[in-house]
Formats: C-alpha cells, structure tokens, sequence
C-alpha cells in the first residue's frame, strides 16, 4: 500500500507557473506567476512562503510586477546573503525570474526577460526542524522587505521586434562550487540559445561564459554540474533537444572559450523519415553526478513516459544507457522531472529521491540507489494522483541538508524532505516526506533514506523466491485444468470445487488407468487385423510365370498387328495403302487411305526397297522397339507399306 503523506496547501491570488526552495532554509518557498499583459485584473506576482507547519503554509512575502509586463516564467534564487553583522544568519535572497518586458518594449527591439530581485528574510523563532517563522520585522512594508536588482536583455533575439521569445528555461547551480552558475535558454525564438552565465546580483552580458547556438531547435531542458570547491575539474552543462543529448565543459576561471557542446545520445528514430508525433521526446535531463545523466521521455502518441540512466564516458564524448524505467500507466505524457540527493557529496555510497509530474496532475516518487560504485534499479515509493485541480506547472524538491553527526544508538533527529507543487488552479501545496536513519554493513557512517537499500544478494534472492512463486501458482492452476478435463488422475480434488451444473458441462472423469488396461489387448486385435489385410493383399500379387505368359501374349500380339493390317488390306479390290509414320517417343502411328493418287502432296512417301539401307534399319529398329515387327517375321511383310520420309530424314 501506498504511504500517505502529509501535505500542506494555500492558494494565491494568481495563477502559478514557477517554484524553488531556499537551499539553506527548507522553510522558505518561493513562488511566482500571474496573469501576464492582459486586463483581466489578474495579478503578476513573486510570493514568499512559509513550509515550516505541516498543517497550513503561510505567505510571508510577495512581489508585485507591472501590470503591462508578461507573468513570471521561471524562477531560481541564485544567491543568500549574511547578516551586516557577520553572524551565518541569512539576512536576504537574490532571485532570479524570467519575465518578458511589456508589449510596447518589445516592438521597440527590448525585451529584458532576465530579471533579478532581493528579499529580506523574516527571522526564525526557533531551530528545531518545523519551527516557525516571523513575518519581517518593524512592520516592514512590501517595498522595503523587496528590491528590484536588474533586469537585462541576454538573448540576441530579445533586442529583435515582432517575435515572440521568451526565457524558457532557468537553472542555479550552488552545490559547493567557489562560483555558483546559471543557465538560462530562450524559446519561440528566430534563432533558440542557451546561455551559461555566472550567477551574480546584477548578471549581464559580461558575466557570459558560454552561448550556445541551437537554431530553430529548443532546448527541452538543461542542467548544471559544478566541480566541488578546490577542485581541478571543470563544470559541466548537459542540455536536451527533443531527440538528442549534449554536454560541454565549462571553464569558470579565466576567459578561455569553452570547446563546442558534444552530441552523447540521440535517439534512433531521429534518423527515420517518422512524423513528429510518432518520435519519443526528451523532456528533462538531470545530473546524477559528473559522469550520469537522468533524462525524462516521453513516448509517442501518448504512450507513456520512460527514465533513463545514462553513463557518460571518461573522455565526454560517448555514453550509453545503463537503466530504464517505465513510469505508471496513468501517466501518459510527463511535463517535469527533480531529483534530491540524500546523502553529502563527499560519501560513496547515496539514494536519490526522483519526482515526475504527469500532465493528469499526478507525481511518482522513486528512489535511486548508488552502493559500490553502481547505480541499482528504480524502487517506487507513491504516485500522488490529482494534486491539483489543473495543469501542474512546476515540482521542486527542498535541499537536503543532513546532520553533521549523529548516533543511531540514541534517537536521531526526524528529518523530512520536501516536495513542492504549483499549478494554474492559484495552489501552492507541499508535501512532507520521511526519511529514516540507516547505516549499511559496509559503511559505518549512518545517513538518511527514504527506502532502505537492498544489497545484489538480497535482490537476487526475492528474485528467484518471486519466480518460483510464480512457478508454483501456474503449476498450481495447469493441475487444477487437467483434473477438471480428465487427463490426470486427481490429486487436488479440483472437481469437486465446481458446482454439479458446471462439473456436467466441463468435467471430465479420468479414464487414464481403465485405458491404459485396455491399451495391450486392443493393440493386439488392431496387429492382427493389419496381419490378415496383408496376407490378402500378397495372395493378389501375380507371380512370375503369370507375369512372364502375359508379357509374351503382349507382344505376340502387336507383333502380328503390322502383319494382319497389310494382308487385310492389300486383299482388298480397290486396295488401300498404308502409310507408317515415327511419332518419336517410341509410337508408330499407322494411317489406311485410298491408292497413291490420294496421297498427300506435301508429305514424301517411300516404298520398303526405295529406302536405303540406314533407313531400314532405322524403321527395323523403331518397328522392333514399338512391337510391330520381330526378326523371325521378315522383311516381306514391308511390302505393301508406305514409310514417311521428310527432309531426307525418317519423319519422327
């Protein structure tokens, strides 16, 4: 059975399309959204709010943007910044959204679509893990509590009139890197980007460090990967199309010019002449670590939607896909995808949580695991189905953050990960998933799970345990089949559990030990009768002396054909002539018509003594072979006949 799982919900004033957590404070949501440039009255906003109590969500905070302006289309915080006073007590949020400049400024060849905010941050009551907080204090108004930072044109396309891009994507990378960065990449654009950037208050062109060039192809999703603080390796951007995967290494210090993106994956019906709606698609792509990627696909025609791990290569120029994954039949298209990694960075061992939301307003939850150097199979956790009344626009986990330390002998610390949704239906719910201490045999280091690990020898064993029970229950309904049919004798008892009508109308009693006394003397009768039929048929056989008298009656009598043919008819008062012809294949063929003078013109006639010798005994030879002649008989019975000769050949 599923776990049902705490959630928490509140609804706005305005329609949402964007979600991140605060990664150093779990408490602290931020959404946005709104009605865009229309006049309906709906409101453009940016709101802050408080996930500390599981039972209610509080907005502490809201931004609210120009009228004319287009809503909010992504949003990340990108920077946290300290107290005055130097104490590691967050003071404020740098916050960068996506909004397209309004109508007006657009036609007029500006369109500043990156924009960036400050929040002051309400102080916290208390430490523990739901502890409340305070709206900001003195009665601080909306303006004071926010201030607009900047707000700049990076797509080439954004300084072009009449089209129609828009920041499609954005992404903040903070994991323990010197320098957090951010990627941003257009859509509906003539020419579609993406762009890395560093990820300052005011970002601009300046902070560029790589732009990449898609064409009329969009990016479907992108990540980042930074390298951990101190380390030589270079940061990675991973971006989809619709039907391939690219990566590229990325230079943070210096001015160096990254190398061009490598193409790692591309589906095999890209290079099929198929309809767009009958390709698979990428959706999201998600690092897993420097060397994985996670993708999100969705299948054609409304199929379905896959996971798929894929392993990258030393050299980042190759990959290959290690796991698959089938998401729940319900879900037939996927809009989003968010991971959340359980463990520090710096331990082998890990589980990752995976979210999918489905076009239907569901979620699926899995988990990931990582144990000795390998990434083990999805485990389904809980599909969460109508968690809005709408489209769901947005998931996003809330940064896990583990204790330092702790003793699995005493009690540790309950620890909650946090899973947030946003959709047009105005709600922002979140929901609170468990998570329990664990520390496997290999590694005494303890750390949280959401699903205990199962080792390659637990695994394999359920495996063949589910096999063989499955092995058991057919063996168990063929023998309950075959005793009700009549072929084997009962051992269940199976008859007996149909009623008598059903029994009269497919049961069959077992005749197998009645047959198979019967078999020895039916087998007998059955030879015996096949005996007698032969000996009839071989007292039928005539035998050699029959055979022999026959034979020779034979041709005794198409011997002394010829002969009676000539002296019946040359007897005759208006005699005939007889004409011989050679038919081939063995036949003579004899024609009786009136005297010479009737002959046919064509047709070259000759006597017995016109022929020559080759001749005769050509036509000895084919008489003999036919039947109609015989040495003992002699040449006089030729006179009278007339041989057909053609072109100097005996005609055949």
């Amino acid at each position: 059975m599923a776990p049902v799982l705490p959630c928490a919900q509140i609804k706005l004033s305005y329609p949402l399309a964007a979600a991140d957590f605060d990664p150093l404070n779990k408490d602290f949501l931020l959404v946005g959204g709104g009605g865009g440039s229309s006049s309906t009255g709906v409101p453009n906003k940016i709101s802050l709010i408080d996930s500390a109590r599981r039972e209610t969500l509080r907005e502490l905070v809201d931004i609210e943007l120009a009228k004319d302006e287009d809503s909010v289309t992504t949003l990340a915080i990108a920077e946290t910044g300290e107290g005055s006073t130097g104490e590691k007590l967050q003071s404020h949020l740098t916050v960068y959204a996506g909004i397209n400049s309004s109508a007006a400024s657009q036609a007029a060849g500006k369109n500043e679509h990156l924009r960036s905010f400050r929040i002051q941050l309400p102080q916290r009551r208390s430490k523990d893990d739901l502890g409340a907080v305070d709206k900001p204090q003195g009665g601080v108004s909306r303006t004071e509590a926010t201030k607009a930072l900047s707000r700049a044109a990076i797509f080439k396309s954004a300084t072009g009139s009449k089209n129609e891009t828009y920041q499609r994507v954005l992404r903040v990378n903070r994991n323990n890197s010197n320098s957090p960065l951010a990627a941003i990449a257009s859509g509906l654009a003539p020419e579609n980007e993406v762009i890395v950037f560093r990820a300052s208050s005011t970002p601009t062109s300046k902070d560029e460090i790589s732009r990449i060039n898609l064409g009329k192809r969009e990016a479907a999703d992108l990540d980042l990967h930074s390298s951990p603080a101190g380390s030589s390796s270079d940061s990675k951007l991973a971006y989809c199309t619709d039907d391939e995967v690219f990566i590229q290494s990325l230079q943070v210090k210096g001015s160096k010019k990254p190398d061009a993106p490598v193409s790692l994956y591309r589906t095999p019906e890209s290079t099929m002449t198929l309809p767009s709606n009958k390709r698979p698609k990428f959706r999201a792509i998600r690092f897993l670590d420097a060397k994985t990627l996670l993708l999100l696909q969705n299948l054609p025609n409304r199929g379905g939607a896959v996971l798929l791990v894929l392993k990258i290569s030393e050299d980042n120029r190759q990959s290959q896909i290690r796991l698959r994954k089938r998401l729940n039949k319900t879900t037939k298209v996927a809009v989003g995808l968010e991971v959340a990694r359980l463990s520090a960075a710096d331990q082998s061992d890990t589980q990752q949580v995976i979210a999918v939301s489905g076009q239907n307003s569901s979620i699926e939850i899995l988990v990931l695991d990582f144990l000795d150097s390998t990434y083990r199979s999805f485990k389904p956790y809980t599909h969460l189905e109508n968690v809005h009344s709408g489209p769901l626009t947005r998931i996003a986990f809330s940064n896990f953050l583990p204790p330092p330390t702790f003793d699995m002998k005493s009690n540790p610390p309950s620890q909650h990960l946090r899973l947030a949704s946003v959709g047009v239906d105005q709600y922002v719910r979140v929901h609170y998933i468990p998570l329990r201490p664990y520390v496997s045999r290999s590694s005494k280091t303890p750390r949280y799970v959401l699903i205990p690990p199962s080792s390659n020898m637990s695994q394999t064993t359920i495996g063949m345990i589910y096999a063989l029970v499955i092995v058991a229950i057919a063996a168990f309904f063929m023998q309950a089949f075959t005793e009700i049919r009549g072929a084997t004798p009962p051992i269940l008892g199976a008859t007996n559990w149909l009623s008598p009508r059903m029994q009269d109308w497919i049961a069959r009693p077992y005749l197998g030990a009645e047959i198979l006394k019967q078999a020895p003397a039916q087998m007998a009768h059955e030879a015996e009768h096949a005996a007698d039929i032969a000996k009839q048929q071989i007292s039928n056989i005539p035998d050699i002396d029959d055979i022999t008298h026959a034979v020779e009656h034979t041709s005794s009598v198409l011997k002394q054909q010829l002969s009676d043919l000539v002296a019946e008819n040359t007897n005759l008062e208006t005699p005939k002539a007889i004409i011989l012809r050679d038919e081939g294949v063995g036949e003579i063929s004899t024609e009786i018509i009136q005297h010479d003078v009737d002959l046919v013109k064509e047709e070259t006639v000759k006597r017995w003594d016109e022929l020559s010798q080759a001749q005769q005994r050509t036509w000895k030879l084919k008489l003999k072979e036919a039947g109609h002649w015989a040495e003992h008989q002699g040449e006089s019975v030729f006179k009278g006949l007339l041989f057909s000769v053609l072109r100097d050949v005996i005609h055949g």
